[in-house]
């Protein structure tokens, strides 16, 4: 799994001799069992990856990492479903490689002076550890949902008192026994939460969601922690015995689809607003590059269809809309980027800022497909402080 520091730390990366090598696995549904397209598809990728190579004379050690790659794509034959990402550079001795969710846009392999993260913004935001929680008054069962595998992980059994044949002096009793199972399961309740925050307290569950009935969804989200509460997604509708995990995945699955979705919707209506009133928000890529280089931005949004050549100071590193002979911040000479989003992530998250990925916008289309959500305006900061 790709963690956010192992995801910086390919974003961060540079190679001088320009031998950085990506590859994108993305399983299609196979016209055979022989998986025969895949494979005709990734010798297709390396071969010409390879002339291009030999063409330009390039060192062998780049020959050698494709190579490697077109030995690694005979063994996938569908990687059971999943995605792989490959980011390699002989000249540094650097190889990774990942499984991911299988929602890349194509099979890609791309050689260049850096790794092309593109891609992993659309499932940066996909790669948390979810734990799903099926409960009712008497059951729990805990699933771990991670990169749309489920798995059942633990269970909890409610033991509730039986009530006797008789309600006692003008119905006390029958009172008192509702009263004792009520706390019973507000009780069966607080485990659950108590179990959840082991779970989110040793890194094992970074978001949660809930299947219950409906009527008990309010009553059990009640007994949560407040720190779970923050991190609930929400609830869909289930009984715990019964549902099986890939029923229990579908449903997962819609409940976190419609929460990125309200998400993203929610930030970019407040980027727009914060761009308007010239406060938090920037919409286009001369601002958002002016945002970066001030180490303003807090969350990156970036649409499906962004594209645009850049330039990169070979000395302070930084950024610019077109590639200009000198560097306007320090005067150093400039190197023409191919792929200026690669060079956005890779700036974004070194700065601890978050990168989500949008797959089709309209506001952010009427902006050139790129905006953030800003940290602070470093210009009205320095006013503020000029004027007291």
């Amino acid at each position: 799994m790709i963690t956010r520091e192992t995801l910086r730390e390919i974003a961060a990366f540079q190679s001088p001799s320009h031998d950085a090598v990506t590859f994108y696995f993305q399983p299609s549904v196979p016209q055979d069992k022989s998986h025969r397209q895949e494979a005709i598809l990734v010798k297709d990728l390396v071969r010409n990856a390879i002339m291009s190579v030999d063409k330009e004379g390039k060192n062998g050690n780049l020959r050698a990492t494709l190579d490697r790659i077109l030995a690694l794509s005979e063994h996938l034959h569908g990687n059971q479903g999943k995605a792989k990402a490959v980011f390699a550079c002989a000249s540094q001795n650097y190889w990774r490689e990942f499984d991911l969710p299988s929602e890349l846009s194509s099979t890609q392999l791309i050689v260049n002076q850096r790794f092309h993260v593109t891609p992993m913004a659309g499932l940066h935001d996909t790669l948390g550890k979810v734990s799903v929680v099926l409960i009712d008054r008497t059951k729990a069962r805990f699933f771990e949902l991670q990169m749309n595998q489920v798995r059942e992980v633990a269970d909890l059994v409610n033991q509730i008192t039986r009530r006797g044949r008789s309600d006692g002096f003008f119905g006390f009793d029958a009172g008192h026994a509702e009263r004792r199972v009520d706390n019973e399961i507000a009780a069966h309740y607080r485990r659950v939460s108590e179990r959840l925050m082991e779970l989110y307290g040793n890194g094992a569950a970074e978001y949660f969601v809930l299947g219950c009935h409906e009527e008990a969804h309010n009553d059990i989200e009640k007994e949560l922690h407040p720190y779970l509460r923050q991190r609930l997604i929400g609830h869909f509708s289930a009984e715990p015995t019964g549902i099986t995990p890939d029923e229990v995945r579908q449903s997962a699955n819609r409940v976190i689809g419609q929460h990125r979705q309200q998400t993203r919707r929610e930030l970019i209506s407040e980027v727009v607003d914060e761009a308007k009133a010239d406060n938090r928000g920037a919409l286009g890529l001369r601002r958002v590059l002016r945002a970066l280089q001030m180490g303003e931005i807090q969350t990156l949004l970036l649409e499906r269809s962004f594209r645009a050549l850049g330039g990169e100071c070979t000395n302070c590193g930084y950024l610019d809309m077109e590639h200009a002979k000198f560097c306007a911040s320090c005067n150093h000479s400039m190197r023409r980027i191919d792929d200026l989003a690669d060079a956005i992530i890779g700036r974004t998250l070194s700065a601890g800022a978050d990168v989500m990925y949008v797959p089709e916008n309209a506001d952010l289309q009427r902006h050139g497909n790129i905006a953030a959500l800003l940290r602070f305006r470093a210009e009205r900061s320095m006013g503020q402080r000029m004027a007291s």
